[in-house]
């Protein structure tokens, strides 16, 4: 993504966009909001179906329980997380990915520092 676009793109009607995930990894990182907090994430691209959005978490920085109304996916770039869903814990790691359909309770804790994607359909 170019500099001055720091929006969430929308993609035209058979259009094509890239990112640099390392570049807005590290832009992440540069910001504010990481230095004074645990968190800091973008969305990459959301349009009417679809948010792709890049969060970086430091260790042990969490995501409360809470469900969505799509099926989601989330794709861990780098280092860990535990995924939660009730009382079934997963640990995923950098180069895999965990989906889940729509309206399931979950929560997300980074057990260490992590970079990761998520991919909501949004309905």
């Amino acid at each position: 993504m170019s500099e001055q676009t720091r929006q969430a793109l929308r993609p035209r009607v058979g259009g094509v966009l890239t990112a640099n995930i390392a570049s807005e990894i590290k832009r992440l990182k540069d910001g504010p909001e990481w230095a004074s907090g645990d968190r800091h994430a973008v969305s990459l691209v959301k349009d009417d179906a679809l948010n792709l959005m890049l969060m970086v978490l430091k260790a042990g920085a969490s995501l409360h329980e809470h469900h969505t109304k799509g099926p989601i996916a989330i794709g861990v770039i780098s280092g860990s997380v535990r995924f939660s869903i009730g009382d079934d814990q997963r640990v995923v790691s950098g180069g895999e990915l965990v989906a889940l359909d729509r309206g399931i309770p979950h929560r997300l804790e980074a057990l260490e520092e992590s970079a990761v994607i998520l991919i909501a359909a949004i309905e």
